[in-house]
């Protein structure tokens, strides 16, 4: 089956997943290979977690790969790929990290309580994806090297040493604690907000909007409650409690590729986006001659729609709808429709309608 018809190849999308996911899985396997010295550390504790991990890295590959076959997206890739490797671009890319990712003003601009719930979840969900990729993936483990003192060693080369009571080592060992309390007040917040804030009710669903963050509380319940046993209840119930942690943490990885939380590995058009706009050279409105977008930004959306076959050009012209800023292409098409001429002052051109819900040249100059 073509799931793209645009495409000339219909395998493309099998043959670009395929490509991509044994890229993926080569890396994945060398990097544990290198981590783990040669498999010298490995800790089969973690073994579950291991290929739920690799299988959700194999799902998230081919959700990502199809994401970039479609023609505007694929486009914005390449365009902001192709900015980055500027100066200005490098530049760019740098504040916009920081601005969008880091302190994530798009959120804080809309209320200060949505960017702290966003900021609680997202910070505690990367760090703790962080912290047991590395674990799992045998990319970072602790050596004893002396009695009461460890080494941290990532990917075979020891860092630091630490006491093994020292407040850093408590920090550290700990660190999943400190992200799963951080992931249960931003999920608390957030369904709070869901359950409070009627207007949105018919806009949820329970299993895009709600299942996610009990999942996230589970997992953040459980593993807290594995530190519990441990240090409080004399190991009581501890395997229970870690089955049941290690369940959630499986779910989790092979549902999120098809969750609202896939958007998370896509935060790099939280980048290129932006980049994209203020870089371009901005392209005038052929009617009214404001300002509406970059240059690029319309030469991609053309060859977007020229891919899709859903090119709308201006007959007996080099125009395009998409030359128009978009009030003027409303005031266009309802000026055709009542049979009236369309004046484009910044074109020098007048246009009539074409009687097939377009536009075409009366008469004018300069096209």
């Amino acid at each position: 089956m073509n799931f793209y018809p645009y495409e000339e190849d219909s395998l493309l999308f099998s043959k670009k997943s395929a490509r991509n996911v044994f890229i993926v899985l080569v890396v994945v396997f060398f990097s544990i290979y290198i981590g783990s010295e040669q498999f010298g550390y490995f800790d089969m504790a973690l073994y579950g977690y291991l290929w739920a991990t690799i299988l959700c890295f194999v799902l998230l590959t081919i959700r990502i790969t199809s994401w970039t076959l479609r023609p505007p997206t694929r486009r914005l890739w390449k365009q902001g790929i192709k900015m980055m490797f500027s100066a200005k671009g490098l530049a760019f890319v740098l504040k916009t990290l920081y601005t969008n990712i880091g302190e994530q003003k798009f959120i804080r601009n809309r209320s200060v309580y949505r960017w702290a719930q966003h900021m609680f979840i997202s910070w505690g969900v990367l760090f703790s994806f962080g912290i047991t990729f590395a674990l799992v993936l045998n990319w970072l483990h602790f050596e004893l090297v002396e009695p009461k003192t460890y080494a941290a060693v990532v990917f075979g080369i020891p860092l630091f040493r630490m006491g093994v009571d020292s407040p850093l080592a408590i920090a550290i060992y700990h660190g999943l604690n400190w992200t799963g309390i951080a992931v249960i007040i931003g999920c608390g917040m957030a369904l709070y907000r869901r359950v409070t804030d009627e207007k949105k009710i018919v806009e949820q669903s329970k299993e895009y909007d709600f299942f996610p963050l009990f999942l996230l509380i589970a997992i953040s319940i459980t593993g807290s409650l594995l530190t519990v046993s441990a240090l409080w209840m004399e190991g009581a119930f501890y395997l229970g409690i870690g089955l049941a942690h290690q369940i959630t943490v499986i779910v989790f990885l092979l549902y999120f590729p098809f969750s609202k939380f896939w958007h998370l590995p896509l935060r790099f058009l939280a980048v290129i986006v932006p980049m994209y706009h203020a870089m371009g050279e901005q392209k005038q409105c052929a009617r009214c001659g404001i300002e509406y977008a970059t240059a690029t930004q319309i030469k991609d959306v053309q060859l977007a729609l020229e891919k899709r076959h859903l090119t709308v050009p201006i007959d007996q012209t080099t125009l395009h709808f998409s030359d128009l800023c978009s009030q003027c292409r409303r005031i266009s098409h309802r000026l055709g429709a009542y049979g009236s001429d369309v004046h484009f002052r910044k074109a020098n051109l007048v246009l009539e309608s074409n009687e097939k819900n377009g536009l075409q040249l009366k008469k004018g100059g300069g096209q």
